[in-house]
């Protein structure tokens, strides 16, 4: 095996466990394995077999516990260095201080002796062993190991991340599902495109909707009738995922009201665990059809989306370490405004359109600022900012809403009743994106995940 595979394929980590049980539980932990759908104490139980049948003490300082298991991947490597040492057993009571676990998969133990050779290699010298072991921190440590392979940091080979049975497995079931129900498409929300199971979307003919959390400009797509959208869903739970996919991708005309979707959705985007059968029609009718785009200052979706992703990002994030509450009125401007009062100076006063529109992105982080002030943002259906800080009177709440709200969500939905505009709030204490339109809640997205607050 080449080393500069295998260095590709190492995950380091800090040990600060002292004895061998808890290095490897740590080390298994580290592995990530629920992703494959497998769980940690299987992989523990095998190791601790080998370790039973010959301890993998290679030397006083390094030890190379390793096993097989019933897995359909290659190989998975983590290196745990510890600077005080795990106590493993060593006869001259020494603490061994580098420990590499690997695990393979048993339909390739072919694999086994290639990789163990290629690991002996990589660390058989004592010197270099101990500059692991005195290396700065686990970056210090991943560029002795390049450098050792002859690579430099920014040559690192990406190797394709395994995709997790169970997404193989449900993604499986999802293709068929949607040729049984005549759905008009199948909607992934992963985090990356790499973790697609692409092998198995090859032959399907359907459409493919993948939104992303971390956007791949360097993945290239072969497959036919796939788009990709971008968006912020890490936070949001397995149901707005796909609601969020969906008002996306109806966003560019590419699904109708009248078929159904199958979404595939999980906690993270790694390892998808539900599957769900929505027709778009309750989640983005009354934001993109044409009924709804009334007046004059007709509301562009990119902007409502752009505004949807920003109040997302603010749900997420909040503001200097504490939870922020927010609102968006959008579109109608002018009859908004007949209901404003500003409790602050205008922020946005005085500057020229194309620097105060909220489709660029450069000004994320002044709205994302101004949202700890009091008040809504008034912005026109094209995406320029007319104003922060602005306090709605509008004059009364619509009837039939439900219990609870706080002030700011009885004002969108009161400021909608009485304009063409549309509002989307933050909730301070929940976290929860809620879209008003004509007086009643049309979209909402609540968050799942834990903040950065």
């Amino acid at each position: 095996m080449d080393l500069g595979e295998l260095v590709s394929a190492i995950r380091i980590v800090e040990m600060t466990a002292k004895s061998r049980p808890a290095a490897i539980r740590s080390l298994v932990q580290a592995a990530n394995w629920e992703d494959e759908g497998i769980a940690s104490d299987v992989v523990l139980t095998a190791i601790e077999e080998r370790e039973a049948a010959a301890q993998t003490l290679v030397s006083s300082d390094f030890a190379l516990p390793h096993a097989f298991i019933d897995w359909d991947g290659d190989f998975r490597v983590v290196m745990g260095r510890s600077r005080q040492g795990v106590d493993y057993g060593v006869p001259t009571g020494q603490k061994v201080q580098l420990i590499v676990l690997l695990v393979i998969g048993r339909k390739l133990q072919q694999t086994h002796v290639e990789v163990l050779a290629a690991l002996a290699e990589l660390l058989k010298q004592p010197e270099f062993r101990e500059q692991l072991i005195d290396a700065k921190d686990t970056r210090a440590i991943d560029v002795l190991l390049l450098a050792k392979a002859g690579l430099q940091p920014d040559q690192r080979r990406q190797r394709a991340p395994s995709i997790p049975r169970l997404t193989q497995m449900l993604v499986k079931q999802a293709m068929q599902l949607v040729e049984a129900v005549g759905a008009q498409a199948l909607l992934l929300a992963v985090d990356r495109l790499e973790g697609v199971p692409w092998e198995l979307l090859a032959n399907w003919k359907g459409r493919l909707l993948l939104v992303t959390t971390e956007h791949s400009e360097d993945f290239e797509i072969e497959r036919e009738d796939t788009h990709v959208f971008d968006g912020l869903h890490a936070t949001l739970s397995r149901l707005d995922r796909s609601n969020l996919g969906l008002l996306l991708a109806a966003s560019q005309g590419l699904l109708n009201e009248k078929h159904s979707v199958v979404c595939v959705t999980g906690a993270d985007g790694r390892r998808l665990d539900s599957i769900s059968i929505t027709k778009p029609e309750s989640h983005f009718r009354a934001m993109l059809s044409e009924k709804n785009r009334r007046g004059v200052d007709v509301v562009r979706p990119a902007v409502m989306l752009r505004i949807l992703s920003l109040a997302v990002e603010i749900a997420a994030e909040g503001r200097e370490a504490h939870p922020v509450g927010t609102m968006f009125v959008v579109g109608d401007a002018r009859n908004v405004l007949r209901h404003a009062q500003q409790l602050v100076l205008n922020p946005f006063h005085g500057y020229s359109k194309n620097l105060r529109n909220a489709l660029d992105p450069s000004l994320a982080e002044t709205m994302k600022e101004y949202a700890l002030i009091d008040g809504a943002f008034v912005i026109q259906g094209d995406g320029t900012v007319l104003s922060a800080g602005t306090y709605l009177m509008p004059k009364s709440a619509p009837p039939g809403l439900p219990h609870g709200l706080g002030a700011r969500h009885q004002t969108a939905a009161a400021i909608t009743a009485h304009t063409l505009a549309m509002a989307i709030t933050v909730s301070q204490s929940t976290g929860t994106v809620t879209v008003f339109r004509n007086g009643t809640t049309v979209f909402t997205l609540e968050r799942a995940a834990a903040t950065k607050w």
